[in-house]
């Protein structure tokens, strides 16, 4: 079961990864991919920037922690995603922002595979402590 959640794990990360790259290298499709529009000026700086080093970074961190045992780093990786969640809630009840189920569905599902793996890693970890 653990090398089951780790792949899953890392091919989530590597996911998010790569859509971080998109928004780096190819904003445009990123944003199309994300159903966003690209903004203008700072705001497009910012954009590209702050939605790059997301995705990269959270990322990295689910797909580094994945790969190399590192169940702190999953998780770490699954609460940054997961603080997309009420972000998005807020923005769609006081900001005048569309509901996103969908896609609030699949940060929680990577919130909830990055707790299951985060766990099974520490119970793994520590069963071979004491071998």
């Amino acid at each position: 079961m653990l090398n089951f959640l780790r792949t899953i794990t890392t091919l989530a990360g590597l996911g998010l990864l790569v859509m971080g790259l998109l928004w780096w290298i190819q904003p445009a499709i990123a944003a199309e991919i994300l159903g966003a529009s690209l903004l203008e000026g700072t705001g497009l700086s910012t954009q590209i920037g702050d939605s790059g080093a997301f995705f990269v970074g959270s990322g990295l961190l689910l797909a580094w922690g994945a790969l190399r045992n590192r169940g702190t780093l999953v998780l770490v990786g699954g609460v940054l995603v997961g603080l997309v969640v009420p972000g998005r809630a807020l923005s769609a009840m006081i900001h005048g922002g569309m509901w996103t189920p969908d896609e609030m569905i699949s940060e929680c599902f990577i919130v909830i595979l990055a707790v299951a793996t985060a766990s099974a890693i520490q119970r793994h970890n520590q069963s071979s402590l004491f071998r």
